[in-house]
Parts: structure tokens; C-alpha cells; sequence
């Protein structure tokens, strides 16, 4: 007997507009608003603060879209940029700086707590003073979305709308350096036709020795336009790339950019190449490395997750040797190009997976660890951590993160003393890497007991 597929009908969620009242503020910064009616699901919905009363329009299973705030929180400021309520840019601005940070080192507190690395019944966190950023330009390098509208003839450049494929065309941005939208602003006149608007995919602006605009372009740009570009570049001192599926070039006469280290070396880099976003705070951050390490001549140090150097070559400044460690090859041949450059002889570059590594692909044991991993943390070093025999694990590890739920998990990993790990946190900041989002920035340094 034939049997006929009959699809199942989707329950479709019909959006309805609620009142209610935030209890607190969720990791993400969402407003954590807690159903009236029993059975019905917690919503989470951004911008809103706690103790507020609010008027919101139900989005999916567990989310929502604020729509008023009925009563405001004695907390609550006006946002200063004039896009916030559109731009999917930041999403703090509506309570102020110090309030923003101490809103991050809870969260990092509740995660620690949350993962076992310690009990707030029988011991504390040794806090260290946080880290500071201005609150406004701070950012060198942002990256902007594009989109050509053949029937208006028109560039829309700007930000994405929060979880939305909409732009938000903008002229400015307040967390931004001022040069780096007045450049963009400069240039999208050539930008603004059909020749050159219809092939660009994204636009991304950085700020270090000088400015920089890279355009990703999803097929060659005529003649005449890259005649004008290059025009464009030499009248505006402003270097040019174009990147597409496969190639990364710039235009005649443009130089490979370098952030400086707090030595003073140089450190080359190319467009697309992981950079912090925040120079000032990134100077910082190398300095505290530093002085929670204590690096010394007889000492040698593991990289992890090196980049184009960043902690590598003020590492090799004050150690025997270091091994810089990076998943991405042309970043690890980078920082050993930056090191030949700065004529250190002391650091030498290896490009492995670092879900993967192990003993024997590193060498000879290090006395410190430094790791900066992206989000996804760094569980396939703790693993190495863990095969490692005591004699041959580090003194002192320094752990720099951009994501407080898998640095909870990685730091209690480091701390199983059922794996033999007879560690103790020594040092703990929250580091002000990206004010007026959610988004926090952590260093710990762990120490072997003796």
C-alpha cells in the first residue's frame, strides 16, 4: 500500500504585547522578565534594566522586543548616540560606565560560581582593580555592512539592525576613532555607483600607524574605478585593499600596517588579521601580563593563541625563549616575520591546531603559559594541561578572555585537583575592552602551588 507524507503543521507563534517587571540582567545584558501567569516562559528582551516596568511584544519561545518602559530604573540614562535605538552596534549605552563594569565582574563571579572554580560560602576571588578604557572612541577598527539599491541608485553603509539583516545607515559612530567614519565618508562618492556598489560585500576601517580601508568585493572592480581609487588613496593618505574569495591586495603605494607593542617594537599586521579593537586598553592588558608573569631571563614561555604577537614579543623581551603558538599559519609566520624584524632570536613561531596540541608537538617544557583564545576558549589546552606530568606543568598561567562562560569552564578545568592541577588563582580584572556592550573582557593568572 502507498503510503502519501503528510508534513505536520507548524504551530505558529503569535507575537502578543505584555506588561511586566525585570527582575534582574541575564549574562548577555538581556533583561530577565519572569512570567506572571504560571506555565508561561521567562522572556529575555534587551534594554531594559532591572526593578523597570515594561511594556514588550513576545518574540519566539523565550524572547521579546522592548516596547515602552512604563517605570524607568533610577539607573537608567539617555543613550548619547543618536543611532542607538536602531543599530545593533552596542547595546549598554543605557546605564552608565561603572555601572556597566560592575554588571560584567558579577557576571564573571556568578560563572566562577557557577562552574565550581570557587564557593563565595568558604572563600573570594582576589579582584584586582579593573582595567579602564575611555568610554567613547576607543575602537580603531570597525567593519561595516553594505548593501547597493539598484532601484534608488543608492550605498547604504552602516551597521546591522539587532539580530536583522537591516541597516542602519549611519555617518558616525561615538565608540569609534573619529578618522575612521570620516574616511568611510570621504570615500563614498566612488563607492556610490552601480560599477563599484553592486560588487562590494563589506567595508572594514583601521586605525594603527595609519588609516586603512579594506573592501571586500565579490568580483573585479573596472579600470576606471580602481584608477580612482588610487587617486583617492595618494589625495586622502589613506592606504587601500581590496579582498576577494581567494586574495588579499593592496593598491599600489599602500604599506603592511603595525600596532606598536609597549616596547616600542613593531608589529606587523594585514587587514583581517586578529587585532584588539581597543589600543589604549590592548597596552594595558600587555603591561598587567607582564607584571602578573614576571617573566625572567632563565624562564622559558608557551604563546597559545598568539596572533601576529601581541603578547608574544614583550614575552621575548624579558624571557629565555618563547614558542608562540597560533591556529591560523599566516598569523604564526607573521609574528615570526615581527620577531626577525624587531631582531629577537628568542622567539620562534608554530602554526598547530590548538584543539588538537600536544606535548610533543611544543618541545622542551615551559615555566609560564600565556593563552588569549577566541570565544570558543581553550579547552584542548587544559587538556594538555592535564597529560602534562606535574614536573613539567608551568608556574605561572595567564589567561586573557573575550568570553566569561568558556573562561569559568577553562579556569575550573585548570583548578581539577582530581587531574592533578595544584593550582590557585593569584590575580583576577575585568578589563575594559568594549564600554557601552556586554561584552567583557577577563584576566586571570593562575600560580602552582609549591
Amino acid at each position: 500500500m502507498a503510503q502519501f507524507f503528510k508534513p505536520q503543521k507548524r504551530n505558529k507563534s503569535v507575537s502578543k504585547t505584555l506588561k511586566g517587571q525585570v527582575s534582574a540582567l541575564d549574562h548577555q545584558a538581556r533583561a530577565v522578565v519572569r512570567a506572571a501567569v504560571k506555565g508561561q516562559p521567562t522572556r529575555f528582551i534587551m534594554g531594559a534594566l532591572p526593578g523597570e516596568v515594561i511594556e514588550y511584544k513576545t518574540a519566539g519561545k523565550h524572547s521579546g522586543h522592548l516596547e515602552r518602559i512604563l517605570e524607568p530604573s533610577s539607573d537608567r540614562r539617555e543613550a548619547p548616540c543618536q543611532y542607538y535605538a536602531s543599530c545593533g552596534g552596542c547595546d549598554f549605552q543605557h546605564i552608565d560606565e561603572q555601572k556597566q563594569l560592575a554588571h560584567k565582574r558579577q557576571v564573571v563571579e556568578e560563572l566562577f560560581q557557577k562552574f565550581g572554580v570557587f564557593n563565595p560560602q568558604t572563600s573570594s576571588l582576589p579582584w584586582q582593580e579593573p582595567l579602564i578604557s575611555e568610554p567613547m572612541r576607543y575602537r580603531r577598527r570597525v567593519r561595516l555592512a553594505t548593501r547597493w539599491l539598484g532601484k534608488e541608485q543608492k550605498l547604504l553603509i552602516g551597521f546591522r539592525e539587532a539580530q536583522s539583516h537591516h541597516i542602519v545607515a549611519i555617518q558616525d559612530c561615538l565608540v569609534a576613532d573619529e578618522i575612521l567614519l570620516q574616511r568611510v565618508n570621504a570615500l563614498y562618492p566612488l563607492l556610490n555607483t552601480s560599477a563599484v556598489a553592486s560588487k562590494l560585500g563589506h567595508i572594514e576601517a583601521i586605525n594603527t600607524n595609519t588609516p586603512i580601508i579594506l573592501l571586500r568585493i565579490t568580483e573585479a572592480l573596472p579600470g576606471d574605478a580602481m584608477q580612482a581609487l588610487q587617486k583617492w588613496q595618494t589625495a586622502n593618505k589613506t592606504d587601500i585593499w581590496l579582498q576577494s574569495e581567494n586574495d588579499l591586495q593592496p593598491l599600489a603605494g599602500a604599506a603592511m600596517p603595525f600596532d606598536t607593542s609597549i616596547d616600542g617594537d613593531k608589529l606587523y599586521f594585514q587587514p583581517g588579521d586578529f587585532l584588539q579593537v581597543n589600543g589604549g586598553i590592548n597596552q594595558r592588558m600587555v603591561q598587567q601580563a607582564m607584571d602578573w608573569l614576571k617573566p625572567e631571563k632563565t624562564q622559558r614561555v608557551y604563546d597559545f593563541f598568539a596572533g601576529i604577537g601581541n603578547f608574544s614579543l614583550p614575552l621575548a623581551r624579558r624571557a629565555k625563549s618563547v614558542l608562540a603558538v597560533e591556529g591560523v599559519y599566516r598569523m604564526a609566520e607573521q609574528t615570526r616575520i615581527n620577531a626577525e624584524n624587531n631582531g629577537m632570536d628568542n622567539l620562534s613561531s608554530l602554526s598547530a591546531d590548538l584543539n588538537e596540541i600536544t606535548a610533543s608537538d611544543l618541545g622542551e617544557p615551559a615555566d609560564l603559559w600565556c593563552l588569549d583564545p577566541a570565544r570558543p576558549g581553550a579547552e584542548g589546552v587544559v587538556k594538555l594541561l592535564h597529560k602534562l606530568k606535574p614536573e613539567h606543568r608551568p608556574q605561572r598561567i595567564l589567561y586573557v578572555s573575550c568570553a566569561p562562560d568558556t573562561l569559568a569552564r577553562d579556569i575550573a578545568g585548570m583548578l581539577t585537583e582530581s587531574k592533578g592541577c595544584n593550582y590557585r588563582i593569584i590575580g583576577l580584572s575585568t578589563v575594559d575592552m568594549f564600554p557601552q556592550t556586554h561584552h567583557i573582557e577577563t584576566m586571570v593568572c593562575l600560580e602552582r602551588a609549591s
